[in-house]
């Protein structure tokens, strides 16, 4: 029987069609033919002309409110079928609301990865686009309890934005050769794993063959993404293992989301 993940990303992949036709190839790369992994991104239009996912980093209610397009799309998943959800985003958005409210397995790439560059080495060196997105990784690292196994968060400069690196998916050399001086300068300070901490960057990195530098391996973070999700999806059918509902994944009853819900759109109309 197939296996159905919802991919999930924080972008607007009709934006970014490089990106979005990378994944696509490696996606059925990682998981085969027993594994239909179906591409969705945020509704076209969230974010305003000249604006990308990464430009909204610093703005904590503008992501408040595009997490909740994400959770929506993980219900939606679960009532048509699909096996697992695959957030592919470093941001971890929506992803313990999410687990609250669906029973099938809800993963994230930054919790993914740090639990997964655990079994590869001890010391991680990451990188992303800017400093804000660097501050929420940081965030979320002390979260999940790998504040001494990261040696730094880089963030190049200056800043990288997806649409570059789209547009390099066709010539990746000159960006490719800035990735591996960042890799280069976290081997030095001692990270014995790379993570490459944002989607787009991380399939460039894939694209252009990057898979150990020095060395120490750089982690396909999108491949051990989908590999987790599968590997939970095997978990749940023979083990019966799924997220508790006491504590911090306890699920609201249905009717209190819904009445909730409704209020809170009424609200933002007035």
């Amino acid at each position: 029987m197939t296996i159905r993940i919802w991919h999930q990303s924080y972008t607007d992949l009709t934006a970014l069609p490089g990106y979005a036709q990378m994944l696509a190839e490696h996606a059925a790369r990682i998981c085969g033919p027993d594994v239909d992994v179906v591409l969705h991104g945020v509704d076209p239009g969230t974010y305003p002309k000249g604006f990308m996912a990464v430009d909204v980093g610093g703005f904590e209610m503008v992501r408040t409110l595009i997490d909740q397009q994400i959770v929506r799309n993980c219900m939606r998943a679960e009532e048509q079928g699909f096996d697992a959800v695959a957030i592919s985003c470093f941001v971890d958005p929506g992803l313990d609301l999410a687990r609250s409210l669906v029973d099938i397995p809800v993963v994230s790439s930054c919790q993914t990865s740090l639990l997964v560059s655990a079994t590869m080495g001890t010391r991680f060196g990451m990188i992303g686009l800017d400093r804000n997105m660097a501050d929420i990784l940081t965030g979320l690292v002390d979260r999940y309890g790998f504040r001494d196994k990261v040696v730094r968060i880089a963030s190049p400069e200056p800043p990288l934005r997806e649409n570059e690196l789209d547009a390099a998916f066709a010539d990746p050399a000159h960006i490719l050769d800035r990735l591996t001086q960042e890799i280069a300068k976290l081997i030095a300070e001692g990270a014995d794993v790379i993570i490459p901490a944002e989607g787009v960057l991380n399939t460039l990195l894939v694209h252009g063959g990057v898979q150990r530098v020095q060395d120490v391996p750089v982690l396909d973070s999108y491949g051990a993404l989908l590999s987790y999700a599968l590997m939970l999806v095997q978990l749940q059918e023979t083990s019966g293992l799924r997220a508790g509902r006491t504590g911090h994944y306890a699920r609201p009853p249905a009717g209190l989301v819904r009445h909730v819900q409704r209020v809170s759109a009424q609200g933002w109309d007035t």
